[in-house]
């Protein structure tokens, strides 16, 4: 279980969003091409993977870079 909260947590142990929404977002992946492979015949495209794979993780880092950073105190 300790394994497990390393890996989708952040180090002061905090959840981290896009560690939990890119673990969905992979398995959703795996999910998708097992379907294509199996109803299709027919392997999808590693760019497409990557990129549903990677679509949260660049959005949530994107987003980072827009907020506002915290006032700074005056100097005494």
């Amino acid at each position: 279980m300790k394994f497990w909260k390393s890996v989708f947590c952040e180090p002061d142990g905090t959840g981290s969003y896009s560690r939990v929404s890119g673990a969905a977002m992979v398995l959703a992946v795996i999910g998708w091409g097992t379907y294509i492979v199996i109803h299709k015949g027919v392997m999808p495209s590693l760019g497409e993977a990557t990129g549903l794979t990677t679509a949260g993780y660049v959005a949530n880092k994107l987003s980072g870079m827009f907020k506002k950073d915290p006032p700074t105190p005056p100097a005494a």
